[in-house]
């Protein structure tokens, strides 16, 4: 399996620690490629979906900064990205 590197996540530990993996949100890369420049389009977006979260919540989220997932955001996430489950959660590694 090839290790996917996301700039400060596992330098901050962020994510969900699996012993030396963890679990992290690719939302800055899927936010680029399509078309969101900014997280405040983004969360409008998710809100309009039904998701009900804070925007710092959902910063904290997007930054990896969360512990807490919402199931509504991560759906809301799936649709508008239209992508996978393991393109949205993606593990990385630390060492």
């Amino acid at each position: 399996m090839s290790e996917t590197v996301i700039p400060g996540a596992a330098a901050s530990g962020v994510g969900l620690a699996l012993g030396k993996r963890h679990l992290a949100l690719n939302v800055r890369v899927l936010m680029a490629q399509r078309g969101y420049r900014n997280v405040r389009s983004l969360y409008l977006d998710v809100l309009k979906s039904g998701a009900d979260i804070s925007y710092s919540q959902f910063a904290r989220i997007v930054d990896n900064q969360s512990e807490k997932l919402n199931l509504a955001v991560v759906n809301a996430l799936l649709n508008l990205f239209d992508c996978s489950v393991m393109e949205l959660i993606i593990e990385t590694r630390q060492g």
